[in-house]
């Protein structure tokens, strides 16, 4: 489970808030909606603590500890307990879960070999993108306009289109070109299908 590949579909979810609203407060919290929270309070650098997030997620701070035991030990995200602060700190990229494993053979009905993807970043997800590992061949280079390229080998196909498109024109693909209009094809389709009618 700590595979890492392009975060698609349940990836996406896990590394983006956790929002609260009051029908979600009310529903008994299972493991992965406490493993997502406790996930998004590390990665925006919320204090978290095993009492804290048993307050928050209305659950015993013994359910906590066995949650982040297992963030630890069996996900393997990088965490540590700081002990002058007493509370706990990511110390890494997290992994994307629930991702393809690197180097997995594609789909048969995708045999997309994997190309050099570059991308920007608007600068409001740089420091998202530093803390977040996608894949192992992921690079990071900042702007001086605060945005950022970010350099993946992947294969460029219809998956990573529609992961670009979840971003809603804050990652902008630079190359390759046949990515690049494939995002815009996709888009364009999106729009289209939305149009009112007269």
């Amino acid at each position: 489970m700590t595979a890492y590949g392009i975060g698609l579909d349940v990836a996406s979810c896990i590394l983006r808030d956790v929002r609260y609203s009051t029908w979600v407060r009310a529903l008994p919290k299972p493991a992965l909606y406490r493993i997502q929270t406790i996930l998004a309070a590390l990665i925006n650098g919320d204090p978290v603590t095993a009492r804290r997030m048993a307050s928050v997620l209305e659950v015993s701070a013994r359910t906590i500890a066995r949650d982040i035991d297992y963030l630890i030990n069996s996900l393997h995200v990088p965490i540590s307990y700081d002990a002058k602060q007493h509370t706990y700190i990511l110390k890494g990229p997290v992994p994307v879960l629930f991702a393809p494993h690197a180097g997995a053979p594609a789909a048969p009905h995708d045999p997309t070999p994997e190309a050099l993807v570059t991308m920007e970043l608007d600068a409001d997800l740089v420091l998202h993108f530093e803390s977040v590992e996608l894949h192992p061949s992921q690079r990071l280079e900042k702007q001086t306009d605060g945005t950022a390229l970010l350099y993946l080998t992947v294969p460029p196909n219809d998956a990573l289109a529609q992961w670009v498109l979840s971003y809603g024109g804050r990652i902008r693909v630079k190359d390759p070109l046949p990515l690049r209009s494939r995002v815009y094809a996709l888009a364009m389709h999106v729009l289209n299908a939305h149009q009112p009618s007269n």
